[in-house]
């Protein structure tokens, strides 16, 4: 009997000890996907030392770099342990080539803004690392913005919203209410210690405009040309007003540096040149057609599609009497058209400093994995071509 008992009492302990953990599993797979869809997330510390950063700490100084040299990192890979690889790689890099900053994604794929304690702790730790943060905003293709606020939106004329060749909506420009939304998201990254807004699609549509209905926006009001340079001075005088350390930035087509007209999507370089901190023409190669500069393939000759481009806006901006020096060049380091070798990114860069300008760049790979042959001080190392 006195078996049966003990065999007994073995088999209920057996079994809620497998019950436990069963439960314990359970318990730690849902802190799991909390972890991993955002609700809670530990803190990172990418700063260590005697002097901890915290959301409680006095906001770190900013340093103000004289030449800007920035990686471009989205708010995915700001929020992954990928980020204090990056960091690492900006405080290892030295010379002419080390990048000094970083241009970060506030909004998220559909416009939804990412403006969270971790974010706000992430600046802070830049900022006491001494790396230039800066604050990619997107100004008018903004999905969550048009479907919540769809009166703010480019149209049908049933009324429905537009989209675009990439089945994207847009904010009408002439609406003050926009210029406000993307003053509102400014001044929050400014708040959170950003100390440069790069303002990107801040411009009108380029593709499938045919069916455009704006609900603002008309020849009456003024051409889009005058509509961006009017966001612009908006956005200084407010952001400025209020902030006057803050720079201001706006990512332009590459193709304005070519043409004297806007290409109906408002964007002349001169003007904005003459409002903001810098203009960031997006000189990417592999975006240039067959022909243009001669070349069968433009995207194998990134030295020469750069300093061509440059040559030919330095004409524009003389013949609208604006100095041709606040310029900060986007740069091609993905395979689009060519496999991009760090040869070929230094090249472009290469270029900017042999037109005279500044050195200084931002770096666009969608996938935010830079190799430090890039980096490396021309009197250290040469870069190889594969």
């Amino acid at each position: 009997m006195a078996i049966k008992i003990k065999h007994h009492i073995k088999k209920h302990c057996a079994f809620a000890c497998a019950l436990t953990l069963i439960l314990a599993f359970g318990l730690f797979c849902i802190y799991l996907c909390v972890v991993w869809n955002g609700m809670y997330r530990l803190p990172r510390h990418i700063a260590r030392g005697p002097h901890p950063v915290s959301l409680a700490s006095p906001m770190p100084p900013v340093t103000y770099p004289e030449e800007v040299r920035a990686l471009y990192i989205t708010a995915s890979t700001a929020y992954s342990p990928r980020m204090e690889d990056i960091v690492r790689l900006i405080k290892a890099s030295e010379g002419d080539y080390a990048p000094n900053a970083v241009v970060i994604d506030i909004q998220d794929a559909t416009g939804r803004v990412v403006m969270d304690d971790e974010m706000r702790m992430l600046v802070r730790q830049l900022r006491f690392l001494k790396i230039f943060p800066i604050a990619r905003v997107v100004a008018f293709q903004n999905n969550a913005v048009a479907k919540a606020n769809p009166s703010w939106a480019i149209q049908l004329a049933s009324g429905a919203l537009w989209r675009d060749n990439g089945g994207r909506y847009w904010l009408d420009a002439s609406n003050k209410k926009a210029w406000e939304y993307v003053a509102g998201i400014s001044r929050d990254a400014i708040k959170a210690g950003f100390a440069e807004i790069n303002l990107d699609y801040f411009r009108f549509p380029s593709e499938g405009v045919a069916n455009a209905v704006y609900p603002f926006w008309s020849e009456a009001v003024g051409t889009k040309p005058d509509v961006i340079v009017s966001v612009a001075k908006y956005l200084k005088q407010t952001l400025k007003g209020e902030y006057p350390d803050v720079r201001l930035t706006a990512d332009i087509f590459g193709y304005t540096f070519m043409r004297k007209y806007d290409m109906g999507i408002g964007q002349s370089a001169p003007a904005l040149a003459a409002v903001l901190d810098d203009v960031c023409p997006m000189i990417y190669p592999s975006h240039y057609s067959t022909g243009n500069f001669n070349f069968k393939n433009p995207a194998e000759h990134p030295y020469e599609v750069m300093a061509q481009t440059l040559a030919k806006g330095k004409e524009i901006f003389a013949d609208a009497g604006v100095p041709f020096t606040n310029i900060r060049p986007w740069v091609q380091d993905f395979d689009m058209g060519a496999v991009y070798t760090p040869f070929m990114v230094r090249e472009q860069m290469r270029a900017i400093a042999d037109a005279g300008l500044k050195s200084q760049w931002l770096i666009w790979n969608p996938r935010n994995k830079y190799r430090e042959a890039i980096f490396m001080d021309a009197g250290d190392a040469v870069v190889l071509k594969n």
